[in-house]
Parts: C-alpha cells; sequence; structure tokens
C-alpha cells in the first residue's frame, strides 16, 4: 500500500510539474477543477447519477468579490438515467474554487504593477492554507450551527498530497441576491442583522477547542501580516500569518492619487496628513507588531474574528419593502483569534456612511456587544467587557482603514466620471476619522505606540 501511494505521488508531481494555481488551466473559470469533477461531487453528494445535461451554463459571480478564488455560478439541466425516478436536486449551485489567478487583478489594488511570478509562486502555500481553513471553519460551523446566517454546504474538498492543485466549496446558490459595492454604504436601518450575525459567529470561537483555533484559524497575527503581504516589497512571500523579518515597506504609490483624484485637489492637505499616518503604521515594524498583540494590551482573551467584514463577504437580498435582508456571511478564510473590535472596526469602514459611522459608534458597539454575549454557550465566562471592545475598536480601527481603504478607492475608480457624491462622501469621511482616532489613540493609549525610533 505505501509502494502505491509513493508510486501514485511521483506520478501527480511529474504530471503537474509544469502547473500552478496562478496560470489558467482548462478547467472551470480557467482553473484546474472540471466540469467532471464537480458532476461527480453532486452525484456521490446527492445520491444520484443525473448529469448536469447538455445545456449547463455556467456564470462567473465572483469579479473583483475575492482574491484568492474563482466563484462560478452552474446552472444544470438535469438529465435523469431511465432506471432513475425523477427528484427533486438544486437547479443551480456556488462553486468555489481556490486559486491565484484574481490576485494578478488584486495586485493592482495596492501597487502600481502587478505581482511577478516570483511573487505569486511564494504566495502558492499560502493560498492551499486559507483554503483548508475556510473548509475546517465550515465544519465547525455546521457542528456549532451559531445564530448566524451562512451557504448551505453541499460539498468541501481540501488541498492534499494527491489532490495539490483542485480544492473547493460548493454551496447551494442563494437566488435574487442584491449586490453591495465597495464603494456604496448599507443603510443604518438593515445594518443590524449582520452586527447579530457577526458577533454570534464570533460566540461561536468560544466553544471551539484549542486544536480547532490553531488549525481553522490565522492565530493573532491577522493585521500584522496582511499589511505586511499586501505591502511588503521584501517578503518571505509565504503570505498571511507566515511572513519574515525582511518585511520593506513600499507603499501604495498610487493611493495619494487616487485620493485626490476622487475628493479633487482641494482635499490635498487633508490627504497627504493621511497619508503620513498611513506610513506610520505601515513603516513601524514595532507597530504592525503590536497589533498581534491587542488582547494584551487591553487584557482579554483573544476571540474568533472573520477578520475580512466587506460587502462581498455579506449577502443580501431585497425585501418586498426594498429593504436589504441580510441572507449569509461567507469566506472565512482569513478568520482569525484577535481583539473584537477588528471585525466591527471593518464593518464599520466598509459598509457605513460617514453620518452613520459617526453617529450609531455607541449603539452599534452596544449591539455587538449584547449579541455576543446572549450567543455564548457559556454565558458566565465572557472573555472581555464593553469598555474593552470600546478600546479595541478604537485601536482597530486605523488598520481597518489600511487594509480596506485601496479596495474602496478602486472600486469608486471603475465607476469613471459617474462617482455618486456618497462614495465620495464616504472616502472622505474614512480619511478624517483615520486621521482624527489616531491622534485619539496617540493619547488614550500611549504604551501601544512607544516604539524604540
Amino acid at each position: 500500500m505505501l509502494q502505491t501511494t509513493n508510486f501514485l505521488l511521483i506520478v501527480i508531481q511529474i504530471i503537474q510539474t509544469d502547473m500552478s494555481l496562478y496560470e489558467p488551466a482548462d478547467g472551470l473559470l480557467g482553473t484546474h477543477v472540471t466540469w467532471h469533477d464537480v458532476e461527480m461531487e453532486m452525484q456521490r453528494v446527492l445520491g444520484t447519477n443525473a448529469r448536469f445535461g447538455e445545456n449547463r451554463k455556467i456564470r462567473d459571480i465572483g469579479d473583483m468579490k475575492g482574491f484568492m478564488s474563482k466563484i462560478a455560478m452552474i446552472q444544470a439541466d438535469w438529465y435523469f438515467p431511465p432506471d432513475e425516478d425523477l427528484r427533486s436536486l438544486p437547479d443551480r449551485i456556488a462553486v468555489k474554487m481556490s486559486s491565484e489567478l484574481s490576485l494578478y487583478n488584486f495586485s493592482t489594488l495596492v501597487s502600481s504593477k502587478k505581482w511577478d511570478v516570483e511573487k505569486m509562486q511564494s504566495m502558492t502555500s499560502h493560498v492551499k492554507d486559507l483554503h483548508n481553513r475556510e473548509v475546517q471553519m465550515y465544519r465547525i460551523i455546521s457542528r456549532e450551527q451559531p445564530n448566524c446566517p451562512t451557504v448551505h454546504v453541499l460539498a468541501l474538498e481540501e488541498f492534499t498530497e494527491f489532490t495539490p492543485l483542485k480544492a473547493y466549496i460548493i454551496s447551494e446558490y442563494i437566488p435574487n441576491l442584491h449586490d453591495i459595492g465597495m464603494s456604496d454604504n448599507i443603510p443604518l436601518d438593515d445594518i443590524w442583522a449582520v452586527v447579530d450575525g457577526i458577533a454570534a459567529f464570533s460566540a461561536m470561537g468560544e466553544s471551539m477547542s484549542e486544536e480547532e483555533k490553531k488549525t481553522a484559524t490565522n492565530g493573532d497575527r491577522y493585521i500584522e501580516d496582511a499589511i505586511s503581504c499586501f505591502y511588503g516589497e521584501n517578503v518571505s512571500g509565504r503570505g498571511i500569518g507566515a511572513v519574515d523579518e525582511s518585511f520593506e515597506f513600499q507603499p501604495p504609490d498610487n493611493m495619494r492619487k487616487n485620493l485626490v483624484d476622487i475628493l479633487g485637489v482641494a482635499y490635498e492637505e487633508k490627504v497627504d496628513e493621511a497619508m503620513e499616518v498611513f506610513d506610520f503604521y505601515c513603516k513601524n515594524s514595532e507597530i504592525r507588531s503590536n497589533y498581534s498583540k491587542v488582547p494584551e494590551f487591553l487584557d482579554h482573551n483573544p476571540v474568533l474574528m472573520h477578520s475580512d467584514i466587506w460587502p462581498s463577504n455579506l449577502l443580501f437580498s431585497r425585501s418586498p419593502q426594498n429593504n436589504l435582508e441580510f441572507e449569509a456571511l461567507i469566506d472565512f478564510q482569513t478568520a482569525s483569534m484577535s481583539s473584537p473590535g477588528l471585525d466591527v472596526a471593518c464593518l464599520m469602514v466598509t459598509c457605513l456612511s460617514k453620518t452613520d459611522r459617526r453617529a450609531c459608534k455607541g449603539a452599534l458597539l452596544d449591539r455587538y456587544y449584547e449579541s455576543f454575549v446572549r450567543s455564548l454557550k457559556n454565558p458566565n465566562s465572557i472573555p472581555y467587557t464593553r469598555s474593552q471592545l470600546e478600546d479595541s475598536y478604537d485601536l482597530c480601527f486605523p488598520a481597518a482603514v489600511i487594509l480596506m481603504l485601496p479596495f474602496i478607492l478602486s472600486f469608486s475608480l471603475r465607476l469613471g466620471d459617474d462617482i455618486p457624491e456618497n462614495s465620495i462622501d464616504k472616502s472622505a469621511g474614512l480619511i478624517e476619522d483615520f486621521i482624527f482616532i489616531h491622534k485619539s489613540n496617540l493619547q488614550k493609549f500611549p504604551k501601544f505606540y512607544e516604539t524604540r525610533l
């Protein structure tokens, strides 16, 4: 058996010597996952011999909605064998295929040029690790059933030594979704269900084992390593959770220009001030390192964070009354063990208008904390206080802006000359609050900012 296994591994390595996750393949949406792979998986899961049919269709539904995968919507034209009774099978499924193809487009959001082949090669193991962590997280969600809507997963395939280039997550497709752009704002009346959901997801972490926290999350270094991964020039390239000490800051050279293009030359002085604050965080290794120690600074236990709260990871539909209805929280690749303010800060940075963010901070933090405590299976063991949540939000807000602002700007610029006023106001408000909260943090948390520089 061992000899057979070794032989198969050698064959796989020979066949795939010239293949990679960052170059187009002949599978679905340019990945290594094929129609046959998905059809066989659906037959196994659904207990059927039915085929997708000649009129099957596929559509890319993940463009600019994720950067570590390609997402397809498959519409089946089920063909049943003569000896099988007709049965109710999903007519549409979503297939998330782990891939580096979208990273080429992503790289232009944080740099004036795309990442080279060496950088893409160095990201491969990272992309695989993130996918396998997400698979584990979905299994934990299935077991714990948190009061947070997620997609109904049909099949999970990890990267293994036998499947080094094809891994996927297949789920039922949610119809009639309403797309929320990165430059858009979610009305305050419609945000509360999201607050409840992400709080319930975080509370689920208190029921996870210590081993699960290690294998299904990126640990406590998400903010530190995300900054290094996205803005580092001379890094090992192993990605979030594995960046070495050779980091050299490469500024987002197009960010200042993008801000001025959106806000106008009258805003240049404020933009320059914001860029100085941006450099302060990104160039200072001790500050980046301190973001892995926020729970320690605030004296609370690390908690489960989604860590990537933005509109594309929040699925909404429209009610008959034209309100947004929260359908699912998705994409758990970058889940981490961090401080609770991270998810709240990312939500408020990416989803709320300047006016709503400033007006509802206290109410939103209250709602999040109440929902978190209510969702705990052991309400007598609360890992942090309401006051610590607010301190965590303040500390994490600058990091959330650093990680999310390039995307907000790029999505706005894709609108060309038709950038709506609310998008312009959103960007202006973020750099204003970025500067204000940073200055406030310097006074409120002096030890966090103590460095040897």
